[in-house]
């Protein structure tokens, strides 16, 4: 029996007949069209990159603190674990998603996956995540960029006199290198940009992991080891190291924008760039906690590179790494908004540094002249 196919919204002339019209594609295929190579697009080990360094970052310097609060080297390990399984899967989801509806960013899933009043929910809170993680990623800048101008002035340790120049105002670095870096990592419209910035990002972590080791097979003499517990006090101090853990693999919101910018963004060789960056992510997160936990014990600071001594060239250089890495993970967080929002803001933040900034500095760089 022939039946008819038509389509609601085509021209009388567009209406046709088929004798074999009936549904063969299945609702759970991929759209043909987002197997095709994009040109432009960014290659498999670009976009690996890339999610490493948007999930590295912050987090790296907590890891040996969750550690200390989940209970030692064994429980932080298998609780590690647990959570990397239901981060991969929900990435994969998220491309899945992505794929199916057409949409490039995580709110748009969202919106169309759950509807619109759910997405304006997700809206609302992508803005207060991005934001408080973007003020995070600033006042870590400030406290690396503070040790290593104290290093570079050859101020002694506890020493606070170097503070009182405006060149170490946390005003001032801070200005400037939003300014000067993150300003200009944040204009293009492409996400596919930051790959050349991530790579030099991920070598800059390892680099803290290699130092990081390094210290725990060779430590400094002025290195005070506190106590090392082996078994979490409670079931309760086990989930207290959850949120630290969550946030250093958090990447999610980046990851559709990351997906949809690929060459060939399929769900196989998707699997395969989430699953890279995951397991090179769980070794720098298990070295760095592993060793800086067990070199300082329970004195280990919430940012352990805060417990080697400032003086240390090869841990200032391990400062100027990690400054580089939430730099260059602070645009690819900053993408997730509008490309015209993202600029103005960026623009915002600038100037207000600038204004906050303002009459003290020139004042100050004034009587440093003088003198």
């Amino acid at each position: 029996m022939a039946l008819c196919e038509a389509t609601v919204n085509s021209e009388q002339q567009d209406w046709s007949w088929s004798p074999e019209a009936e549904e063969k594609t299945s609702l759970l295929q991929s759209p043909a069209s987002h197997s095709r190579k994009r040109e432009g697009g960014t290659p498999a080990y670009g976009a690996v990159f890339i999610v490493v360094n948007a999930a590295l970052g912050a987090g790296l310097l907590n890891f040996p603190y969750a550690f200390f609060v989940a209970g030692g080297v064994v429980a932080g390990i298998v609780l590690q674990l647990c959570l990397v399984l239901f981060i991969i899967a929900g990435l994969v989801i998220l491309a899945y998603c992505s794929q199916v509806s057409s949409k490039t960013t995580y709110q748009e899933v969202v919106r169309a996956a759950c509807g619109q009043v759910i997405g304006t929910i997700c809206d609302i809170l992508i803005a207060v995540y991005t934001f408080g993680t973007c003020i995070a990623f600033l006042i870590i800048i400030g406290d690396q960029l503070d040790k290593i101008v104290g290093a570079l002035m050859h101020t002694p340790e506890g020493d606070s006199s170097v503070n009182g120049h405006w060149y170490n105002d946390r005003k001032f670095t801070i200005s400037v290198t939003s300014l000067l870096v993150i300003l200009p990592l944040s204009i293009p419209k492409e996400i596919g940009f930051q790959k050349y910035a991530s790579t030099l990002s991920v070598l800059g972590t390892w680099y803290v992991t290699i130092i990081v080791i390094v210290k725990y097979i060779l430590p400094d003499q002025g290195i005070h080891t506190g106590d090392i517990p082996t078994s979490p006090s409670s079931w309760m101090a086990v989930f207290n190291a959850i949120p630290t853990i969550c946030f250093g693999f958090q990447c999610h919101v980046s990851s559709v924008p990351v997906f949809s910018s690929m060459e060939r963004p399929g769900l196989q060789r998707w699997g395969w760039v989430v699953t890279a960056a995951v397991v090179i992510c769980l070794f720098v997160y298990t070295g760095t906690g592993v060793c800086g936990f067990l070199t300082f014990g329970s004195s280990v600071n919430v940012d352990v590179l805060l417990s080697y001594p400032s003086t240390d060239i090869s841990v200032t250089i391990a400062r100027a790494s990690i400054t580089l890495c939430v730099v260059t993970s602070y645009p690819i967080l900053h993408f997730c908004g509008s490309w015209w929002a993202s600029v103005l803001c960026g623009i915002f933040m600038v100037c207000a540094g600038a204004f906050i900034f303002g009459q003290s500095t020139v004042n100050s760089i004034y009587q440093d002249l003088r003198n």
